[in-house]
């Protein structure tokens, strides 16, 4: 892991330019900012060991798709390796729920390791949430876009697509929650 002199410094700017973007949003259903899924999505990646570029993608990884953020602004701010793991995991908001998450997955089962490692932290980081909030809120599946199966199916995709990780702690709790959260 090499992990450069000024990476604090561009930690910081990372997590400065996602707080803004993002501000004023909230994780779904609720009033908990945001910026604390793209903490957590952070932490994963250090746990798994990731680069400074994968990092500070993991920081990122929402903003184009979340936000009026362009692609263009990413590569002129943190680099094109930054760029091209933000956009590796970026959907196409405009095609219906599932199409979308299908195809998405899809594209990323041919991408690069760090790409998948951004999108495996993302959906540990989102599926450990929604286990919880099963657990502890009535009606939790409401909240979603998608039906329960069709979010099911969706993560099942996920773990098709993210298999090259399968010996990362990460995926492996990934799979585990996917077990917890639909009763597999």
């Amino acid at each position: 892991m090499n992990i450069s002199k000024d990476f604090q410094k561009k930690y910081d700017d990372a997590f400065e330019f996602a707080t803004k973007k993002h501000s004023g949003q909230f994780r779904k259903g609720t009033k908990i900012p945001y910026i604390v899924h793209l903490y957590e999505v952070t932490q994963i990646l250090k746990e798994e060991k990731a680069d400074e570029i994968t990092i500070i993608a993991g920081i990122l990884h929402d903003t184009v798709e979340d936000t009026d953020t362009k692609i263009e602004e990413i590569e002129e701010k943190f680099g094109s390796g930054v760029a091209k793991l933000v956009s590796a995991d970026s959907e196409d908001k405009s095609l219906p729920y599932l199409e979308r998450k299908k195809l998405h997955m899809q594209q990323l089962k041919n991408a690069d390791e760090r790409a998948k490692l951004v999108n495996l932290a993302d959906k540990l980081s989102n599926l450990r949430s929604i286990y919880l909030d099963s657990i502890y809120f009535e009606n939790m599946w409401k909240k979603f876009n998608g039906s329960k199966d069709e979010i099911q199916q969706y993560y099942a995709w996920s773990l098709d697509a993210l298999s090259s990780l399968k010996k990362r702690k990460a995926y492996k709790k990934l799979r585990y929650y996917f077990k917890l959260t639909f009763k597999k």
